[in-house]
């Protein structure tokens, strides 16, 4: 867990504060980098003192951690919301990529940081464990997709996530949410590509 100082979460205004500064954080770690921020940087950007910010948060780490960790938990209450949405293994798939790919466009900030910051962030015990869950919810769909016969079992489940994911995470890296091709296509063309690949034969 995040080292959130105790006296910020007393009073709805401490709250909302603290969520000003969560955002602002995620603006400028995926901006600027995590190492090359400071806490001054987050201030200003939340418009306020750098030192209240300490009223909040212990350290540069644990902003950062914080703004993940919310974001991974707001990723793996959709993978649940997915899993739960349907009985057959492979549509169950379809959904958690349809998921992860929403999930990269709407939090672009947060994929960023995870993605240019690892060697900062992926030892945090919040993010370890959230990142945990999120391949145990994954790999267990898979699982199921090749014990029913759905999907092909010459395959490690391990590696049908990291490639799958892998490709999902890249989407940041070329996708335009103001260009002319919409998410849901997106959407479309990715479970074509990614899980076609790995069905079993008919």
């Amino acid at each position: 867990m995040t080292t959130t100082r105790r006296r910020s979460a007393g009073s709805p205004a401490g709250v909302a504060r603290k969520e000003v500064i969560i955002r602002a954080a995620a603006k400028v770690f995926a901006e600027n980098g995590f190492s090359a921020a400071t806490v001054r940087d987050v201030a200003d950007e939340a418009d306020m003192l750098s030192g209240s910010l300490y009223y909040y948060f212990d350290s540069k780490e644990s902003i950062v951690e914080q703004v993940l960790v919310e974001y991974l938990d707001m990723q793996i209450r959709a993978y649940e919301r997915a899993v739960e949405a349907t009985e057959r293994p492979v549509e169950r798939l379809e959904q958690l990529v349809a998921e992860a790919l929403r999930g990269t466009v709407t939090h672009r900030e947060h994929l960023t940081i995870l993605q240019n910051d690892w060697q900062y962030v992926g030892p945090m015990q919040g993010i370890l464990e959230r990142q945990a869950q999120i391949e145990k919810i994954w790999l267990r769909t898979i699982q199921e997709g090749i014990d029913s016969g759905a999907l092909r079992a010459d395959i490690d489940p391990r590696m049908i996530y990291r490639t799958v994911m892998g490709a999902i995470q890249a989407v940041i890296r070329w996708f335009d949410p103001r260009g002319r091709v919409s998410i849901d296509h997106i959407i479309f063309i990715q479970k074509a590509i990614l899980l076609d690949g790995v069905r079993a034969p008919s």
